[in-house]
């Protein structure tokens, strides 16, 4: 979708006659903060081993995927896994064939799917609203922890994400220009959406579609638009032949322990990661810090009847378009969150793909600040949230040292590292509102996203190398020093699919004790992966010896005397 908008905008340019230099003055804002994007999205993005259990959960089976040739049915530990579609997967295993099996082609397809939601966003954005609006929009998003962290992560969100929002940005652009390559478009997106983690991806962006126009008073023309007929068939032709090949394979088992138990179950029941109804309110909050200063107000605004914004480009929509866009951001904005709050299970991505739109609100009241700001005169629509911010950045600064000593095993670094966060979150805030005493909101906002877009690379970098540390530690290594030996590797009372991944063959994971037992009565020579803390309960095992233990993990070696 990206590319197909910045084509046409090269085009229609070239057509009306403009030059080549006032073409590339106006992309150069966009290439501006894609090159941004990249850099936030791709710097060291192998530098640190998968994360457990997520990203391993998707790593690892598209490495068995090559290394058994077995591309329908996915597995994990060289055993059936019912879970999500194999989109990512494939494209993973695609990344492997490419770069190798490595943690940067393991993160590359969802760090990829991030760059292109952030495009995506931009012109989405510039095209009814403004420039300005856009800039604020998908640089806001760049500096997103939770959308950063998701798209450095080998997981699906992203990719869901980029489906599910290009999919809506899809449907209104062809809805408004009457286009049916843009209504193909998004039924697409929503099949991908579909194979990526299943009936949600359909669920949700045709649920919002048909909100949006019930809404309006125009479900007759969506209906003509629309062609929901053909429009199913073509989700149904890119999702259905592998569901019911999978269905088939598995004996029904695929149909009900994925979309029965994984789909209507966890929505409707407690199967895992129960949350408050609050859950993701508090993660929306948190996870487009420090941008959601501004989130109450550019909500609020949105609500306005009749509100419309002024573009800063001579190709800039009609109020009318705009008003309908701004409403259409905040109805998707909302769906998401309502939707996701509402199912029992809840973890912190699963809003994420209302981001874009709420981003886009956030530019486009900020964009509408500055340009109905007179000259000379500071505005108080972005001074009162960065006045705020500060002063909730400095009690921070007080009360976190005293929280900090409160957790436990909190990584020694990590402390430091947050510190230093806050004091640079509180120094952009100050100069951003320095500039505005002096009267110059658009130096203000500039300071304070770069100043932000700089702390995130720095800290961000460095707490993730902490965290990777503290959690993860040796055990890669470990697994692949005892995968050079040929004996079976066990792993004992951890949740770490990653050790199959640098093994690179399959681990024996005991339920219990009595299975730990068992297992090791079988095995006269074996290494053993566990935690430190549960050494003592391996001290009963003949012939174990301990090689070494490093941060949390400790690495085994039974080898029983066999001789006669």
């Amino acid at each position: 979708m990206t590319s197909s908008l910045l084509t046409s905008k090269i085009t229609n340019a070239s057509i009306s006659g403009e030059s080549d230099r006032a073409v590339w003055q106006r992309l150069a804002p966009f290439f501006l903060v894609m090159l941004a994007a990249a850099v936030m999205f791709f710097a060291n993005l192998g530098a640190h081993p998968l994360f457990n259990p997520d990203e391993s959960l998707y790593a690892e089976p598209a490495r068995e995927m090559l290394d058994t040739g077995e591309y329908i049915t996915t597995l994990l530990n060289y055993a059936v896994r019912f879970t999500k579609p194999p989109l990512v997967i494939w494209a993973m295993a695609l990344s492997y064939n490419i770069f190798g099996v490595c943690e940067f082609a393991a993160r590359f397809f969802e760090a990829a799917c991030g760059l292109a939601l952030i495009g995506c966003t931009y012109f989405f954005v510039e095209k009814y609203a403004s420039r300005t609006a856009a800039f604020i929009a998908a640089f806001s998003l760049l500096t997103a922890p939770l959308f950063v962290g998701t798209a450095r992560e080998a997981i699906t969100d992203m990719p869901l994400s980029l489906f599910i929002a290009g999919a809506l940005m899809a449907f209104f652009h062809g809805f408004q220009e009457k286009s049916g390559r843009f209504r193909w478009l998004g039924y697409a997106l929503v099949g991908l959406a579909v194979m990526t983690k299943g009936p949600v991806g359909l669920v949700l962006p045709l649920g919002i579609i048909f909100c949006f126009h019930l809404w309006r008073g125009e479900l007759t023309t969506a209906w003509r638009y629309y062609k929901p007929v053909g429009g199913l068939a073509l989700v149904a032709a890119i999702s259905l032949p592998w569901f019911c090949t999978e269905i088939y394979l598995t004996k029904g088992a695929y149909y009900q322990e994925f979309l029965v138990r994984e789909n209507f179950q966890r929505f409707t029941s407690v199967v895992d990661h129960k949350g408050a109804w609050w859950y993701h309110i508090a993660a929306v909050a948190g996870g487009y810090f420090p941008w959601t200063v501004f989130a109450p107000q550019a909500l609020l605004a949105a609500l306005r009847p009749g509100l419309s914004f002024r573009a800063d480009q001579s190709s800039g929509s009609q109020a009318a378009d705009q008003s309908r866009f701004i409403f259409f951001c905040a109805l998707s904005f909302v769906i998401v969150l309502s939707f996701f709050s509402i199912s029992i299970s809840k973890l912190l991505p699963y809003t994420l793909p209302g981001f874009p739109f709420l981003a886009a609100l956030v530019g486009v009241y900020l964009g509408n600040a500055l340009a109905r700001t007179t000259p000379g005169a500071a505005p108080t629509r972005i001074a009162v949230p960065l006045a705020l911010l500060a002063a909730a950045t400095g009690l921070a600064l007080y009360l976190v040292p005293h929280l900090i000593v409160r957790l436990r095993e909190m990584p020694p670094e990590l402390p430091t590292v947050i510190h230093q966060a806050l004091v640079r979150l509180l120094v952009a805030a100050l100069a951003a509102l320095g500039a505005l005493v002096f009267k110059r909101p658009r130096l203000g906002l500039t300071v304070f996203a770069a100043a932000v877009f700089v702390s995130f690379l720095t800290s961000g970098s460095k707490a993730l190398e902490i965290l990777s540390a503290e959690w993860e530690g040796p055990v890669p290594a470990f697994a692949k020093f005892a995968a050079l030996s040929g004996d079976p590797i066990v792993v004992w009372h951890m949740r770490k699919p990653s050790i199959t991944f640098y093994a690179g063959r399959k681990v024996l994971i005991p339920a219990d004790a009595t299975q730990l037992d068992e297992t090791m009565k079988g095995l006269p020579r074996a290494y053993v992966i566990a935690k430190v803390a549960d050494l003592p309960a391996l001290a009963h095992l003949p012939d174990c010896r301990l090689l070494v233990k490093q941060g949390r993990f400790a690495l085994l070696r039974r080898q029983a005397d066999t001789s006669p």
